[in-house]
């Protein structure tokens, strides 16, 4: 196996780990995934001829697709965030919501959250918008 094989292997796992723990299934690194699979059987097919103009490209895409899949907020980030209006919260669950555009970079999750009080209350990860259940 060639060692960037090993690296886009390396690289999805992470995103997946970072997804999992940071961000609570919210951020949208399907899409960098993809392109890193498609950009490395392109690799594959093409690979003496345009390397380092290839790969420059490659990279920037991945890059600049990760950045653009992160939520503005982390789970972390929004339970400050909530602390400040209603005390101390604790996160539950991520859930799945639904709207009326569809954009790849846009997470579908929403984070729920407990308050002392027992009152839930949903935090949208890229807005900031909160909303009480």
């Amino acid at each position: 196996m060639k060692w960037w094989w090993m690296s886009g292997l390396i690289v999805a796992i992470a995103l997946f780990y970072v997804n999992d723990r940071w961000y609570g299934q919210a951020a949208t690194f399907w899409v960098p995934i993809s392109w890193m699979v498609s950009i490395l059987i392109l690799v594959r097919i093409t690979y003496p001829k345009r390397k380092w103009w290839s790969g420059f490209v490659a990279i920037f895409l991945v890059g600049a697709s990760i950045v653009l899949s992160i939520p503005t907020y982390s789970v972390a980030a929004a339970e400050q965030e909530l602390f400040t209006t209603y005390g101390n919260v604790t996160y539950t669950e991520s859930v799945r919501t639904s709207g009326d555009d569809w954009n790849p970079f846009i997470p579908s999750v929403a984070y729920v959250f407990k308050t002392e009080t027992g009152q839930s209350i949903l935090f949208i990860p890229d807005s900031g918008k909160t909303f009480e259940i």
